[in-house]
């Protein structure tokens, strides 16, 4: 039997993840959800999120990404795989992450709270 090649470099690349845009939109689809809900949810504005509508390759703030998620409502593995599609991640050594995840694993999707919880830590605001 013949073994394998070693994946190269551009074989990993091309397995990457499918972006942010894409798979957010998906999500949106998948929950049935329209734009304007998820982008009022996120308190993210309407131009803001048209261009992340409108560019596949776009890329969020961390922020936005969070707020995101949060207005999509997605589990804490969702919301990780959702972020890392935009190069972030929720660590356990920013207060900031610790928060929305405290958020997040209780089944509070409400951003105005978190945001209220992130203000009383003087952790940046989520949305826009």
């Amino acid at each position: 039997a013949k073994a394998e090649p070693a994946p190269t470099l551009e074989d990993a690349i091309d397995s990457r993840m499918g972006p942010f845009t894409p798979t957010l939109l998906a999500l949106i689809d998948a929950g049935g959800m329209t734009d304007v809900a998820v982008y009022k949810r996120a308190n993210i504005d309407r131009k803001l999120f048209s261009k992340i509508r409108s560019n596949p390759g776009y890329r969020p703030s961390k922020p936005t990404a969070v707020a995101l998620a949060v207005a999509l409502r997605l589990s804490l593995p969702q919301t990780q795989d959702l972020l890392s599609r935009a190069g972030y991640t929720l660590s356990r050594a920013q207060k900031a992450d610790i928060i929305v995840e405290y958020f997040i694993s209780r089944g509070n999707y409400n951003i105005h709270e978190i945001n209220e919880a992130l203000f009383a830590f003087d952790q940046p605001l989520l949305g826009a």
